[in-house]
């Protein structure tokens, strides 16, 4: 066998190791991936209030945690969550001719960043909305006007989740945006 005829074999059989890996970790790379996002209990929100804001808003904070398990082969890295937060209630009789006007007031817009998310492990984090953030809003105002007859008088929804992250050794971005998620209430 001739010496060219040897390194041109080696080349192919190297060509095929290389595509046939390549081609193995973008299965992989997009099975996991479905995995992660195709059930819904791998990614939740949990909401959490402490204090009343209407009688203490001084010491009235929301806490929402994340929870996300990384079911797939690869690390998640680079994961980010970046969310708009708003305080629902009607507004009673506004209009005078009887009916409530739903209003919306924005009491948080921010985004988390998370540290990577090891193939097969689970990871909590949160984001606290504390009276800083509730300042610019007239809680007050709410309570004169809102409807007691609601039920609930207040939700909180977040009008936007966005989750971003890179995956499969950052072959793969992907972006979910979750739309007008309610995450609880003030009864």
């Amino acid at each position: 066998m001739r010496t060219s005829r040897a390194i041109r074999l080696i080349m192919r059989i190297f060509l095929l190791l290389l595509a046939s890996s390549m081609s193995l970790v973008s299965f992989l790379g997009g099975y996991s991936a479905l995995l992660i996002l195709g059930n819904e209990d791998n990614i939740d929100l949990d909401i959490d209030f402490e204090g009343d804001p209407f009688t203490d808003p001084l010491n009235f904070e929301i806490e929402i945690e994340f929870e996300i398990y990384n079911m797939g082969y690869f690390d998640l890295e680079d994961l980010n969550i970046e969310m708009k937060l708003y305080l629902v209630y009607d507004w009673k009789n506004k209009t005078g001719d009887g009916t409530n006007v739903t209003q919306y007031v924005k009491i948080y817009e921010d985004d988390k960043s998370f540290k990577t998310i090891e193939a097969g492990e689970k990871k909590k984090n949160s984001i606290t909305i504390d009276t800083e953030d509730l300042l610019k809003i007239n809680l007050t105002e709410i309570l004169i006007y809102s409807d007691k007859t609601r039920d609930p008088v207040i939700e909180f929804e977040a009008d936007e989740i966005i989750i971003k992250a890179k995956y499969s050794l950052g072959l793969i971005s992907f972006k979910v945006k979750i739309e007008d998620y309610k995450l609880g209430d003030l009864g």
